[in-house]
């Protein structure tokens, strides 16, 4: 994915009123159960990522993106042997 890919990506982001962050993770890094107490949306930009949600497990790879509801339990595990880059996007209330 380009520079420009990403910077529409996080545009079309902000337009939609989320706070975005950009991260890195490296291979095989694993976020136990855990949940927000909002709306969040993973876009990955370079790498693979699995989620696992109380009714699925899904799989991202470059330029695929999920949204999870405020309050689901969920986790999440880098996959493949490069690092992980996604934009974190949330709708925090104000």
């Amino acid at each position: 994915m380009d520079g420009d890919q990403i910077a529409q990506i996080k545009n079309e982001l902000k337009e939609q009123g989320y706070t975005i962050y950009v991260y890195s993770y490296p291979p095989a890094m694993y976020f136990p159960e855990h949940k927000h107490e909002y709306p969040k949306l993973h876009v990955v930009l370079s790498g693979s990522l699995k989620i696992t949600l109380p009714d699925r497990e899904v799989i991202l790879n470059e330029g695929e993106r999920i949204e999870i509801d405020a309050d689901i339990p969920h986790t999440a595990e880098v996959l493949g042997e490069t690092p992980l880059i996604c934009v974190d996007a949330a709708k925090r209330p104000k």
